[in-house]
C-alpha cells in the first residue's frame, strides 16, 4: 500500500511540474507498460492537483483544470509574488481535500439524482452570464470569441487525435501569454516572500466555494474544472480569491469524480478511466491515502517550486519563454503530428483575438460549452 501511494506521489510531482505533460497522458503511458492499481493512480492524480501550478504560473502552460488561472497567477508571479501563488495553491487544495472528506457522506445522494438536463441548463446559463457581463460593444466581441473557440472544440473533437485537451487548452490559454511575454521581452521572475495576503477567513470561504463548484464540475459529463471555476470568478473580484477558487475546484474536482465512479460507475476524468471498481467505496481507506497525500506533498511542494523557481531564474526569462514555446509545439506535433498542430495554431489565434479585442479570455471556455449546449 505504502509503495504504490509513494509510486503515484513521485509520478503525480513529474506530471505537475513538468510543461504539457498531463496526468492523463502519463497514467495511459504507465498503463500500457503494465504500471496500474487505483491506490497509485489516485495519488498521481491527486498529486497532479496540488502542483499543477508550477507551469501555469511560471510558464503559462494550463491544462483543463488550470486554465482560466494563468492570467491571475501569471499577473502575480510577474510583480514578485511567486511563491505566495504556490502556497495559495497548495493551501487551497488541502483544505480541498479536507472538504471534501466532510461532504462525502451526501454526495451519493446528489450522484445518483443528477440528470443530463440539469447539467446543459447549468452550461447555458453560464454561457450567458460570460457574454452578457461584458461592456457595451464587447458583448458582440465577446460571442465572436466564444463561437469560435465553440466551433474549434466541435471540429477538434471529431478529428482522430489522441490528446485533444492538449492542443486546445494550451493553444487558447497557453500560447498566447508566452507569445505576449516573448514579444514585451518580459525580465526574470523576482522572488519575494510568500506570505498569503488574505484574511484566513475570506481564504477559507473562498475554498469552501471552490469545493462545491468541484462536486458540480464532477457531476456534469463534460462540464470540466475550469468551467466550475467561472462560475466562482462571477463572485471572488480579485486575483487571490480567484485563485483560491481554481485550485479548491481542480482538487476537489479529482476527488469527488473518483467517488462518483465508484458509487455509480461513471466516468468523469481520464484518470479514473483506468481504474477499477472497488467495493470499499470512499470513506475510510481512500480517505486516509487523500490525508497522506496532501500532507505529504504540502510538506515538500513549496520547498520544490522554489527550487524550480531559482533556476529558472538562471536562464533570461524571454529565451525560457520561447525555449518553452518551442517545446510545446514539438509536444504538439508528437502528440498527434499536423492535425494536432493544426488545432494548437486555431487555438492560439483565438486566444490572441480576445486580447485584441480587450474581452476576457475566460470566452474562450466556448471551446467546451458549446458541445454541450447543441448536445
Amino acid at each position: 500500500m505504502l509503495g504504490e501511494l509513494l509510486s503515484g506521489i513521485l509520478a503525480g510531482t513529474f506530471s505537475g511540474i513538468f510543461p504539457g505533460i498531463h496526468v492523463n497522458t502519463l497514467g495511459a503511458f504507465l498503463a500500457m507498460e503494465g504500471v496500474s492499481g487505483n491506490l497509485l493512480l489516485f495519488s498521481m492524480g491527486l498529486t497532479h492537483t496540488f502542483l499543477d501550478v508550477v507551469p501555469s504560473a511560471f510558464f503559462g502552460v494550463p491544462d483543463e483544470g488550470t486554465a482560466l488561472g494563468i492570467l491571475p497567477a501569471h499577473r502575480l508571479v510577474l510583480r514578485g509574488r511567486a511563491m505566495e501563488v504556490i502556497r495559495i495553491a497548495l493551501w487551497a487544495s488541502f483544505l480541498a481535500v479536507l472538504m471534501v472528506i466532510l461532504l462525502s457522506p451526501i454526495y451519493p445522494v446528489l450522484a445518483g439524482a443528477y440528470t443530463p438536463g440539469t447539467g446543459r441548463a447549468v452550461v447555458c446559463l453560464l454561457a450567458l452570464l460570460l457574454i452578457l457581463t461584458e461592456k457595451g460593444l464587447k458583448k458582440l466581441y465577446a460571442a465572436l470569441v466564444f463561437f469560435l473557440a465553440g466551433i474549434l472544440g466541435v471540429l477538434t473533437f471529431r478529428l482522430p487525435l489522441d490528446q485533444p485537451y492538449y492542443h486546445l487548452f494550451t493553444g487558447l490559454f497557453g500560447l498566447p501569454v508566452l507569445l505576449m511575454a516573448f514579444v514585451e521581452g518580459t525580465s526574470n521572475i523576482s522572488k519575494e516572500d510568500g506570505e498569503i495576503r488574505m484574511n484566513p477567513k475570506r481564504f477559507l470561504g473562498f475554498s469552501f466555494l471552490g469545493t462545491l463548484l468541484g462536486m458540480i464540475a464532477s457531476l456534469v459529463p463534460a462540464f470540466t474544472a475550469s468551467q466550475a471555476a467561472l462560475i466562482g470568478s462571477f463572485l471572488s473580484r480579485d486575483e487571490r480569491s480567484f485563485l483560491v477558487v481554481v485550485f479548491s475546484v481542480n482538487t476537489a474536482n479529482f476527488l469527488f469524480s473518483f467517488m462518483n465512479f465508484l458509487e455509480t460507475g461513471r466516468i468523469r476524468n481520464g484518470i479514473v478511466a483506468l481504474m477499477e471498481s472497488d467495493p470499499r467505496g470512499f470513506l475510510p481507506y481512500y480517505a486516509l491515502a487523500a490525508l497522506f497525500v496532501s500532507l505529504l506533498v504540502l510538506s515538500y511542494g513549496e520547498l520544490l517550486a522554489a527550487t524550480i523557481l531559482g533556476a529558472l531564474n538562471r536562464v533570461p526569462y524571454r529565451f525560457l519563454n520561447g525555449a518553452v514555446v518551442a517545446i510545446l509545439v514539438l509536444l504538439s506535433l508528437y502528440f498527434d503530428g499536423f492535425l494536432g498542430l493544426l488545432v494548437l495554431t486555431g487555438g492560439a489565434m483565438i486566444g490572441l483575438l480576445a486580447v485584441a479585442l480587450g474581452v476576457k479570455r475566460t470566452n474562450c471556455m466556448g471551446v467546451l460549452m458549446l458541445q454541450i449546449i447543441i448536445g
